[in-house]
Parts: structure tokens; C-alpha cells; sequence
């Protein structure tokens, strides 16, 4: 999910890393599911200030992301 995040930004693990204070070799860790959950956290409120935030699982839908970055409808965009 946090790789996801950070493709929706549109970012590399090195520009994450230099916008947010942590490694690239700590973002590499914690998209592999292999970071302390601290690390995480710091990540997570990056995304955070950029604009994505994360929907935690509700019913039988699993995890979820919300960009409040992204304005107006894909239906906008379509040709006639």
C-alpha cells in the first residue's frame, strides 16, 4: 500500500526519501515489508502531508487510498 502511495505521487523511493527525511534504503525496507513500525508511521505522515491518505479496512473491503490532492471527475476528461 505504501508503494501505491508513493506511485500515486508520482515520486521515486529517492525523491520520497529526500522529501521526507528517511533513506532510500529505509524506503525500500518498509515497501518490502521488512521496516520497524516506526519507520512506517514517519512514512505514513509523509504521504500524509503530501495528500494521500490511508482507509483502514471496513466490512469485507480491505485497505484504502484517498488522494485529496486529485480534483474534478474522470467523466471530465472523456472526448464527446
Amino acid at each position: 500500500m505504501l508503494a501505491v502511495a508513493r506511485l500515486i505521487l508520482g515520486q521515486t523511493q529517492a525523491e520520497v526519501a529526500e522529501h521526507s527525511g528517511i533513506s532510500p534504503r529505509t524506503i525500500y525496507m518498509i515497501e518490502k515489508g521488512a521496516a520497524g513500525i516506526a519507520s512506517v508511521e514517519k512514512l505514513v505522515r509523509h504521504y500524509g502531508r503530501c495528500g494521500v491518505i490511508f482507509l483502514a479496512p471496513s466490512g469485507t473491503e480491505g485497505w484504502g487510498i484517498r488522494a485529496n490532492f486529485v480534483a474534478g471527475s474522470y467523466d471530465d476528461e472523456r472526448p464527446e
